[in-house]
């Protein structure tokens, strides 16, 4: 029995090796577990594996975890260089259907951590008395594995369901798998919508009993009870539970941890370059050799060259990208918004980093085209002088939470939407709203949290779908133009919103029903 325990203990930490070499890797490990006996003896082996949990959680952000939705809606462009990364997915044509790659990872990335989070919670259930002594350290770990696998359900039922309303919510098979005990062997039918949100509800309310002792902290590398606030205020949103959402948020925005928008170049240089901020309510650990995530280059793909092609301005480093952003999501931005300031390498000059970094695309230099540089790349988590694109994880932000209350407030009819929202727009430089309407709650949410993968999400619960992605005027020629590329429409009620089930769990598993569609 104690090779058993030593083997899960082994294969959930082995999983931060897995996911900071090779994030393509299917699934994120494996674990095999016996029911029998103690998940752990002592408290080394717990904390092996409560880095494991952390570890599942932290592989599923950034990267094509957060990308694949951003270029599948209106905020992209394809780059002519794009080699057809995303192609599927972008397009939003035949080729984005059940055995999409990245549609398949998001999948598969999820189950396998909830898989993780089950072993756990259902181990410290059957934590034999002899090793009693263990209890506090274990009820904090599980409250943990809540907070994550309600994460990971929030995160399914979002991108494969219909959004919630009381006339969809107990549709026979419209949720998601819900498995709460690994069982290798069960063949799990689709939840209704609901039944998932009921599931998120009861975690949530069980990691919040478990981390309430947790005080928040700017950047904290563990979970806090803010974090579990935060996740609760995207909850009470969801399912239009408005007067409980802006409660959430705003707990969250008075918090004593002290989170504050960022509200200058400098701020915003802490926060989105080096990643010593105030506005994560989680930041997740990562070194130059240990990070553990996906990393948001399709943007920049920053590069350099020994040739004697063409020098710039910054010695021979310049950017790539495969996907630029689109003049409409720029058009939302006024010149004073710091967001566009220092999100956006505007003729070539980033106010991140303070450098001139041309854009190579054709075989070619050009300064004039804007590209999206949110997340260029943290200079400590590199080890040459070309940026990777790799961050920090922050799973959650202070933004997201001024947004729910404000959008929370409105649709309750509070007098305080324009305040929060204000709040928010002024911190960034930007004007605040003389009135506040659905059409300027939904531009915000789009300027605010571009490239952190809550896109799909937006735009399912504002009912919409969106009309072209019109292109910059100086990517004439650099993108690749037709009607599923630069004039692309998707309807509010196109199929492609809710993401397909993967061929694999269709073709194993006879109980799962596929989304229409597909």
């Amino acid at each position: 029995m104690k090779k058993t325990i030593n083997h899960i203990i082994a294969a959930l930490s082995s999983i931060v090796l897995i996911a900071s070499c090779n994030m393509d890797l299917y699934p994120n490990g494996s674990i095999s577990y016996n029911e029998e006996g103690a998940l752990f003896t002592n408290e080394k082996e717990l904390t092996y594996l409560e880095n494991g949990l952390y570890t599942s959680y932290r592989s599923g952000f950034y990267g094509e975890y957060s990308i694949t939705e951003e270029v599948m809606t209106d905020g992209f462009n394809a780059s002519a260089d794009f080699g057809n990364n995303y192609g599927g997915v972008h397009r939003v044509d035949e080729d984005m259907n059940p055995g999409d790659y990245y549609i398949r990872d998001y999948w598969s990335n999820r189950y396998s951590a909830i898989k993780n989070y089950n072993v756990l919670i259902n181990g410290v259930e059957k934590l034999p008395e002899e090793y009693a002594a263990l209890g506090a350290k274990a009820q904090l770990v599980k409250g943990e594995a809540y907070f994550f696998r309600a994460s990971a359900y929030l995160d399914l039922i979002r991108h494969f369901a219909p959004d919630y309303s009381a006339s969809t919510a107990a549709v026979a098979n419209s949720g998601v798998p819900l498995v709460l005990v690994y069982d290798q062997n069960e063949k799990p039918s689709r939840s209704t919508v609901q039944e998932v949100y009921d599931q998120i509800k009861k975690d949530l309310d069980s990691a919040y009993v478990n981390l309430s002792s947790v005080a928040g902290a700017k950047a904290s590398q563990k979970v806090t009870v803010d974090a579990v606030n935060a996740l609760y205020a995207r909850y009470y949103l969801d399912v239009e539970d408005y007067g409980n959402a802006a409660a959430k948020a705003n707990e969250v925005i008075g918090s004593k941890a002290g989170y504050a928008l960022s509200s200058s170049v400098e701020e915003f240089q802490n926060e989105y370059y080096k990643d010593a901020g105030t506005e994560a309510i989680i930041q997740l650990f990562a070194n130059k050799t240990e990070n553990g995530s996906g990393t948001n280059d399709v943007y920049t793909y920053m590069a350099s060259s020994t040739s004697d092609v063409k020098e710039n301005e910054n010695g021979r480093y310049f950017n790539k990208p495969y996907f630029f952003p689109s003049q409409k999501l720029l058009d939302l931005y006024e010149e004073t918004d710091l967001r566009y300031q220092c999100w956006f390498t505007v003729n070539g000059e980033n106010k991140l980093t303070g450098e001139v970094y041309p854009t190579f695309i054709i075989n070619d230099f050009t300064k004039d085209v804007t590209i999206f540089s949110k997340y260029l790349g943290n200079p400590d988590l590199t080890s040459s002088a070309v940026l990777n694109a790799r961050q920090k994880v922050k799973p959650l932000l202070i933004g997201e939470m001024y947004l729910i209350a404000a959008e929370a407030q409105y649709r309750s009819g509070s007098n305080e939407a324009k305040t929060t929202l204000a709040a928010l727009q002024e911190a960034r430089g930007a004007s605040a709203s003389a009135t506040v309407t659905v059409e300027n709650l939904y531009n915000e949410w789009f300027k605010e949290t571009i490239g952190e993968g809550l896109r799909l999400s937006t735009i399912k619960r504002f009912g919409n779908g969106y009309t072209t992605r019109t292109a910059q005027p100086a990517a004439t020629g650099l993108i690749m133009e037709g009607a599923n590329y630069q004039n692309k429409s998707v309807d509010a009620g196109d199929y492609h919103l809710n993401w397909p089930i993967p061929t694999n769990d269709i073709q194993t598993n006879p109980n799962i029903v596929q989304n229409a569609g597909y």
